[in-house]
């Protein structure tokens, strides 16, 4: 395999990874820091009911990460609020969507606030994103769960849903996403890697992906053949991120991850 082609792969589980759960592209490049009355409201909606407001304070109370979006994005957070008007808690279904809903919603706003959070949040993020993938492919030896999580886009059926066992990752895992925006609050732009120890270290990983898993990693560089074998395919994504996890200086670990989580952000302005 040439380098050069391996590279490109290494790329594409990158942005595979970044996009978990969420709907490609952003809305602009500025960071969202709205307030209430500079948002411009999507649509034009009725007031929650008693009932509706009860269950939104305790889709809040459980998740966190919803008083978050409310307060830099109101905009994001009247999506959801609109979605309150037909959510039913005991329907397991409509708790699915909202939940897909809400991890989507968040990780756009990860994507763009990654270069301003904390070097923890990032690697803890990035920690629970991986330990989600992997339980979804523990639960779901075939994959798919794992592989349309990564490519919703390419899901055969909008009513597949995940594996039960999996709620409580997933509920650690916008914990995780909560805590990342709350730290880039500050705007503060943090480290990055500089293009040559970026490339090193991408190397050195995709070295060892290429030595546990051979030519497969070439799936990446086509989704119609990785969706064919989607429990290789998590297993290849998962993998690299365990490398990046064990790179033992936490500044450098978490200005890689940076770095290419703002490179993913950049290929979808």
């Amino acid at each position: 395999m040439s380098s050069r082609k391996t590279a490109i792969v290494v790329v594409l589980i990158f942005i595979a990874f970044a996009l978990v759960f969420s709907w490609l592209g952003k809305d602009n490049n500025s960071l969202s820091v709205q307030t209430e009355s500079d948002a411009t409201p999507i649509v034009s909606i009725d007031p929650l009911t008693p009932a509706q407001a009860k269950i939104l304070a305790n889709l809040e109370k459980k998740l966190p990460i919803l008083i978050t979006i409310k307060q830099i994005s109101p905009e994001t957070f009247q999506s959801i609020e609109l979605a309150i008007h037909t959510y039913d808690p005991s329907n397991e279904k409509l708790t699915r969507q909202m939940y897909d809903q809400i991890t989507g919603s968040s990780m756009k706003l990860v994507l763009e606030r990654m270069p301003y959070a904390s070097d923890d949040a990032v690697i803890n993020f990035t920690l629970k994103m991986n330990e989600y993938l992997s339980n979804l492919l523990e639960s779901d030896p075939s994959g798919k769960s794992c592989f349309y999580s990564l490519f919703p886009d390419l899901r055969d059926s909008t009513d597949m849903t995940l594996p039960e066992k999996n709620s409580e990752n997933l509920v650690e895992r916008l914990d995780a996403t909560n805590e990342l925006l709350i730290s880039s609050e500050s705007g503060i732009q943090q480290s990055i890697l500089p293009i040559e120890e970026q490339t090193a270290i991408l190397k050195d990983i995709q070295q060892k992906v290429i030595k546990e898993y051979g030519n497969s990693v070439l799936l990446l560089g086509d989704l119609d053949k990785a969706k064919l074998q989607p429990a290789l395919t998590c297993q290849t994504m998962i993998y690299f991120y365990g490398q990046a996890l064990e790179i033992p200086d936490n500044q450098q670990k978490a200005a890689f991850l940076r770095t290419l989580f703002s490179s993913s952000n950049n290929t979808n302005t």
